[in-house]
């Protein structure tokens, strides 16, 4: 009798479950090397999840008292074809099985360009980001993590968000690999296993001993037989969007 995997499908005739998990989880590269972490402590306190009306779910980062960078397709209603108002969106830092240590209302976002949207296709691929306007601070709570630019020295790399089959855990994939490829059209290329859902989660890097923001993951590109590659928009692609205000 085949197995059933929760959330996941039935695998083929002679198909093993990581081929399964592998199939229908296309972010997942080579072996699934995501952990739990413990979301209520920092610097996994500063990471959430954005919650939208219209059932999206995303992931998010505080980077600054009422500042939460995310994906900026996360914010866009495909039925509609409009961006979410505000007060639509909601962010649950630190969420775990339905508690979180901070609730964040959102009031306002900045994107790089309201009139570039998701259905333009590849033209919209370096403007998926998001920067979300919290009413409070939340800081004082959760923690920030800091922005790295290009240069930062790097010694590990590391992803963290909430996955499509884990929507309710904080995972991390720890010592993944971030590509650097010329002429990249102002996007950073990565191997962290990243899914649906982690859409907008940070790709972080250890530089001494604290994590910074190297970019925002927004996307996975399937390459034939060859393992898939995660898209992020680098930190410097957002710099002039990305001052977290008081």
């Amino acid at each position: 009798m085949a197995l059933l995997v929760a959330g996941l499908g039935v695998p083929a005739q002679g198909e093993d479950l990581a081929a399964l998990k592998k199939r229908l989880l296309p972010g997942i590269k080579g072996e699934d090397n995501r952990q739990i972490v413990d979301s209520s402590e920092y610097p996994w306190s500063a990471i959430g999840r954005v919650n939208t009306r219209i059932g999206g779910v995303c992931t998010g980062t505080v980077i600054g008292p009422r500042d939460v960078l995310t994906a900026a397709h996360c914010l866009w209603n495909k039925r509609t074809k409009r961006w979410l108002l505000p007060e639509a969106v909601n962010f649950l830092a630190g969420y775990r099985r339905g508690n979180f240590i901070a609730h964040g209302k959102v009031v306002d976002y900045t994107l790089a360009d309201p009139l570039i949207t998701p259905d333009d296709g590849v033209r919209f691929r370096p403007n998926d980001w998001a920067i979300l306007r919290l009413a409070e601070p939340i800081d004082g709570i959760t923690g920030t993590l800091t922005l790295g630019l290009s240069g930062t020295p790097v010694r590990t790399y590391l992803q963290a968000g909430y996955s499509k089959d884990k929507p309710h855990i904080l995972t991390l994939d720890e010592g993944c690999r971030v590509y650097d490829k010329p002429n990249n059209g102002g996007l950073l290329f990565h191997g962290c296993d990243a899914v649906s859902g982690d859409s907008g989660s940070p790709i972080l890097g250890l530089s001494g001993d604290a994590l910074v923001v190297l970019g925002v993951h927004v996307a996975t590109a399937p390459r034939g037989d060859k393992e898939s590659l995660g898209i992020a928009i680098p930190i410097d692609s957002i710099a002039d969007g990305a001052n977290p205000t008081p």
